[in-house]
């Protein structure tokens, strides 16, 4: 069952809301969000209303600070659960936008993409399989963005203002 369980003050201190699926707006049930409780299944928080500005992926566990899980501020005001945390996995990367260039065919989780990959820009992918999380930066670091199944012809539609992409995570469910 998928839960997870907001506070506004850190250490799972002061008013809380409890929630159980997609939130476009959380505004009315907290103003502000210092630490999580997820009890069941991943989710993405967004630092903005209706699924838009910083993303965050998280997972089953206690996130005592909003550091925990990599957030820039106590800003989260919108929540998504993702349905489709589990394998098999498999990631195409194109060098191109609209699935044009070199490619590169992921199953696994890249801590440096820069390793296999000789380029520093993702233009577009497709997701085969699973779910993925793609970060700025090397060693799971930076901005992050979720990538569903489905084709990604231009970094824009995962989010992303540019396409730099420096470590590349499965999303799998415990």
């Amino acid at each position: 069952m998928e839960k997870i369980v907001f506070y506004e003050d850190r250490d799972f201190q002061g008013k809380s809301y409890d929630c159980k699926g997609d939130s476009a707006d959380l505004q009315g049930f907290i103003h502000r969000c210092n630490s999580v409780k997820v009890e069941g299944g991943w989710w993405v928080l967004y630092e903005r209303n209706n699924y838009t500005g910083y993303q965050y992926i998280i997972g089953p566990g206690e996130y005592n600070d909003y550091r925990r899980w990599m957030g820039f501020n106590d800003c989260v005001r919108s929540c998504k659960i993702i349905k489709t945390a589990k394998g098999p996995y498999m990631l195409k990367l194109f060098d191109r936008p609209n699935f044009g260039g070199q490619s590169l065919e992921l199953t696994d989780n890249m801590k440096s993409l820069q390793e296999k990959w000789l380029r520093n820009e993702v233009q577009s992918c497709k997701v085969i399989e699973g779910s993925w999380v793609f970060f700025e930066h090397p060693n799971f670091c930076g901005r992050q963005y979720l990538l569903e199944k489905g084709g990604y012809p231009h970094h824009s539609q995962w989010g992303a203002p540019k396409a730099t992409v420096g470590s590349v995570r499965r999303i799998m469910q415990l």
